[in-house]
């Protein structure tokens, strides 16, 4: 399965169509998942007709007054993908335990990281062409029987990061060899 992974549109729909057009006709991802601020952008992604999940950002009506869930998991091929917009906010650590893969937005910088066997992954943001200093990104998320893949990507769509890794009983491992 292979999901796009957004994050801090903050209402940039011009972004938001782009990557999308991406998305949708180059990568023909299954589904979108965007992690927040704003939570009503995601509206824009019905037009496509894929899954889409969502979780609301910190500035979202949704997130402060808790009506809308601050964090959900989604279950892909056997691996539970948490999504929370704030990492240090949302995600506590049964949940960090209990997921494969982690996905988190909020502070508009990328990464890819794994760490005991977990795979952290924030897409950065679609916000401007430059915000605290870093241009936007995005992620696309392959889930395959035996790997699993991520690579972020700038607005020209060029990987400026990337992480292949083997899955085991034990969790997700950087294969050598």
């Amino acid at each position: 399965m292979k999901i796009g992974i957004i994050s801090d549109t903050h209402r940039n729909y011009e972004y938001i169509e782009k990557v999308m057009q991406f998305l949708t006709k180059k990568q023909n991802v299954d589904a979108v998942y965007h992690l927040g601020d704003d939570y009503d952008d995601a509206k824009a992604l019905e037009e496509y007709h894929i899954e889409v999940a969502q979780v609301p950002g910190i500035y979202d009506d949704g997130y402060r007054n808790k009506t809308i869930p601050a964090k959900i998991t989604e279950n892909v091929l056997g691996l539970n993908i948490l999504l929370v917009h704030s990492l240090q906010n949302d995600a506590k650590d049964d949940d960090l335990f209990r997921a494969d893969i982690i996905l988190h937005g909020h502070t508009h910088m990328e990464e890819l990281r794994l760490e005991d066997g977990h795979l952290f992954i924030n897409p950065g943001h679609l916000k401007g062409p430059l915000d605290r200093n870093k241009a936007p990104t995005f992620a696309v998320l392959t889930i395959l029987d035996r790997e699993v893949s991520a690579v972020v990507y700038d607005l020209k769509f060029k990987p400026v990061n990337s992480i292949e890794l083997s899955r085991s009983e034990n969790g997700l491992y950087k294969s050598y060899g």
